[in-house]
């Protein structure tokens, strides 16, 4: 039977003041309970500890004198990306005005299938892989990259790379070829670099000093709201 879908509405605004809305078109693929220990129906999570180790390479170490920096990208529709490789079937929303006996047939997969996680995962690992990045065997989302001397962790649709400028324009330019992206910043000290940042609910701020690290106050006026 087909899957049952929803549009899914969530405020982006995070106290900005700006109002900013994502609609998402989602599966309502729910898992079996007998299903909750299949780890192919989830990609994997860094621990929080290795963002602060990717930050704690831009502030310690340096090659040639050269300055090193942290990029941060944000995948747009990531998960529907890889290749629907089975047949699954989907309920249409109303816009689609299809009769009542009709379906659709995904040709990628769709936010809320349950293997869409794990395709997602899989796709741009393979994407790095093929341009010479090594994936580590204990967090599955972090990648090495020993000749341009530069690392790489995945947190679902979020990339963040510590490295040299020349070394990040090139992993940006590689993940431009096949993503739509946004481009969210470069810590670093350079005219066109940003010296504060948001990720994971975190403000991360570069300074003489070096590179801080603190909750994020938006976060703190949501729960007292």
């Amino acid at each position: 039977a087909p899957i049952s879908t929803k549009w899914v509405d969530t405020d982006k605004t995070h106290g900005t003041g700006e109002p900013m809305v994502r609609s998402r078109w989602v599966a309502r693929d729910f898992k079996d309970p007998k299903e909750k220990d299949r780890e192919d129906l989830f990609s994997a999570t860094p621990p929080i500890e290795l963002m602060r180790f990717v930050l704690s390479r831009q502030a310690t170490r340096r090659k040639d004198g050269v300055e090193r920096k942290t990029l941060f990208l944000d995948i747009k529709k990531a998960h529907l990306a890889p290749l629907c490789q089975s047949d699954v079937y989907v309920e249409l929303p109303e816009e689609a005005e299809v009769e009542e006996d009709e379906c659709g047939k995904l040709i990628h997969w769709l936010y809320g299938c349950r293997p869409a996680a794990q395709a997602w995962e899989e796709h741009y690992s393979e994407l790095l892989c093929k341009n010479g990045f090594s994936r580590l065997k204990s967090v599955p989302v972090a990648f090495v990259h020993k000749e341009r001397d530069m690392v790489g962790v995945v947190h679902g649709d979020d990339f963040v790379w510590e490295g040299r400028d020349k070394d990040l324009d090139w992993v940006l330019g590689v993940l431009q070829n096949e993503y739509e992206l946004k481009n969210r910043g470069r810590l670093g000290f350079g005219p066109n670099d940003v010296r504060k940042i948001d990720m994971l609910g975190r403000i991360i701020e570069l300074t003489e000093e070096g590179v801080s690290w603190g909750g994020d106050p938006r976060h703190q006026k949501l729960l007292e709201e």
